[in-house]
């Protein structure tokens, strides 16, 4: 196997039979300007006819000719990522190993940010694929039908990473999130806490808090338990909505003996309030965040909370492109890495 890129081949499963944009507008009955508006701007579109011509663009194997011509082309050297934040230090670290593996090999880097919108999401891949990508990088396994269309018609490798619970269109580097919530109500369980609350993201943006929350409920019910409170926020979910969380989990249930929270921001911003209020942590109040960011050991009570290898999940991810641009034909790939529980004070 070559690392040599002007060596790297790959195939490309392009639409055949010459679909044109009035094909998808006859089948969606809508004219070519409403096709053109869902494919470059989908929010402007009532939910109904953006439907009507997403279903047609995938019964039609459609792509746009100006990508469809480039995506034949040649190798371009360049790999797309996405990601849901250019502010999130997670999603920084994961990034800035995919450009050190990619780099090593000649390749470049182009970064969007879908701000947690799949329709956001849905606009960059069809922006990228002007570029002719080689491949793409995304966060997470939720995504509109179009851009499932779109990169599954395409050809190029697609990593998904962040999730591993969840089947990949392609290849994935994720983690379990599923198992994460477990793993804390294991720790919290172990120290015979009953009264359990949840503070993560908004069910309908976050799907992977959502994948927490579920481990989270399955070990309690193994004894007969149920949180005592979901608190749901919306992305992208600024440090301070900790404290938010906090006085809501209170609202609810002022009895609640632990807290699991979906970021380490959260729980620290948390944490830092039962430290002003005098509320202490862990004795009335255990807390448990998730991603081990850089000051959660620097925080009194130190953080206990989930460690993710998000560099190791960005060499992977970048790997992966490569060894299928090497090898067409190599097989799907889902690689789930391992999380590490760390149990410092605060639980």
């Amino acid at each position: 196997m070559s690392d040599t890129p002007a060596k790297r081949k790959r195939s490309r499963r392009l639409s055949s039979g010459g679909v044109k944009m009035e094909d998808v507008a006859k089948l969606a009955g809508t004219s070519t300007q409403t096709v053109s508006r869902v494919l470059s701007r989908p929010e402007l579109v009532a939910e109904e006819t953006r439907k009507l011509v997403e279903q047609a663009v995938r019964d039609l194997n459609y792509i746009p000719n100006s990508a469809a011509r480039l995506l034949a082309s040649s190798v371009s050297h360049i790999v797309a990522v996405i990601i849901p934040s250019l502010s999130a230090s997670v999603y920084a670290q994961e990034v800035h190993h995919i450009v050190r593996v990619l780099e090593e090999h000649s390749f470049s880097v182009v970064i969007g940010h879908s701000d947690y919108s799949e329709l956001r999401e849905q606009r960059l891949v069809q922006s990228f694929m002007e570029r002719r990508p080689d491949g793409f990088i995304l966060t997470g396994t939720q995504h509109t039908d179009l851009t499932r269309q779109l990169l599954k018609s395409s050809g190029v490798p697609v990593v998904e990473t962040f999730d591993g619970d969840n089947k990949a269109m392609d290849m994935s580097v994720g983690f379990s999130n599923f198992d994460a919530g477990r793993m804390v109500a294991e720790l919290f369980r172990s120290r015979g806490l009953t009264r359990i609350a949840y503070v993560g993201g908004r069910s309908d943006q976050d799907h992977r808090s959502n994948k927490r929350y579920e481990g989270l409920c399955s070990r309690l019910a193994e004894d007969g338990l149920a949180p005592v409170a979901r608190i749901e926020l919306t992305l992208p979910m600024p440090i301070g909505d900790g404290v938010r969380g906090l006085d809501r989990v209170l609202e609810i249930d002022p009895l609640t003996q632990a807290i699991f929270f979906s970021a380490d921001t959260l729980a620290i911003s948390a944490l830092l309030e039962c430290n002003r209020r005098g509320l202490r942590v862990p004795e009335q109040l255990a807390i448990c965040g998730f991603g081990n960011y850089d000051f959660a050991d620097a925080v009194v009570p130190s953080l206990t909370t989930v460690a993710v290898p998000f560099e190791e999940i960005g060499a992977l991810a970048a790997k992966a492109i490569l060894a299928r641009l090497d090898e067409p034909a190599k097989a799907l790939s889902q690689t789930v890495v391992p999380l590490q529980l760390l149990r410092r004070a605060s639980a």
